[in-house]
């Protein structure tokens, strides 16, 4: 299976952006502010049928949407979601065509991953992560977040202190957002203790403002 995949769109009728769920070309459902609380709709399939969701993959992503979508004020407290399971509707080719560098990226990093989620979320090892960094800023794409784990046999053990959330507030040129996105990420991962066992997973930005998930 694909990895989740989120895409930022203003819609008529919202006053917050909304934040769609994708999985490859596949549109699985949204986020969005309904008032006083954040929602995600979960669509079913083509067919009708229920999607199979990996729960830490899911998780990632609604957190990410979570802070989007939210107005700045908001905090929940409880740390939870409002979940619907809505009726199926027909949203159009709302992804279209992947960004170029995102195909580079992924076709030159994609075998380089140590270890893979069912969904497809890959975890790189330390050297790999500093030159999958480098390699963004070639290619005009920004590492937004960056987590660490460490990869014991097949396990991922997680490690709540190694991470980051990209905070660049003010800057809204997108070549100057890049820089400060990647040198953060750069800087990040050297004050990591290197080990073995280390693994690093990525979220990625366009310059569209489209993520996904390395």
């Amino acid at each position: 299976m694909f990895p989740l995949r989120i895409v930022e769109s203003e819609r008529e009728g919202f006053d917050q952006p909304v934040v769609e769920l994708w999985r490859d070309d596949e549109f699985i459902g949204m986020v969005f502010w309904d008032g006083d609380v954040v929602v995600a709709q979960i669509y079913p399939d083509d067919a009708g049928d229920v999607h199979d969701l990996e729960v830490r993959d899911l998780m990632r992503v609604l957190e990410l949407a979570e802070r989007i979508v939210a107005p700045d004020e908001y905090e929940d407290e409880e740390g939870g979601f409002t979940i619907r399971i809505a009726p199926e509707e027909d949203e159009g080719d709302a992804w279209g065509n992947e960004d170029p560098a995102t195909l580079q990226l992924v076709e030159e990093f994609d075998s380089q991953a140590v270890h893979r989620t069912a969904d497809g979320e890959g975890f790189f090892p330390q050297p790999v992560a500093e030159a999958f960094i480098e390699r963004c800023e070639e290619l005009g794409l920004a590492v937004v977040e960056m987590e660490g784990f460490d990869l014991e046999g097949e396990s991922l053990v997680p490690r709540p202190n190694l991470n980051l959330t990209v905070r660049a507030p003010g800057i809204d040129e997108w070549g100057l957002f890049r820089s400060v996105a990647n040198g953060q990420a750069r800087d990040t991962l050297a004050s990591w203790r290197p080990r073995p066992t280390l693994v690093v997973a990525f979220v990625v930005q366009e310059p569209g403002g489209d993520t996904f998930v390395a």
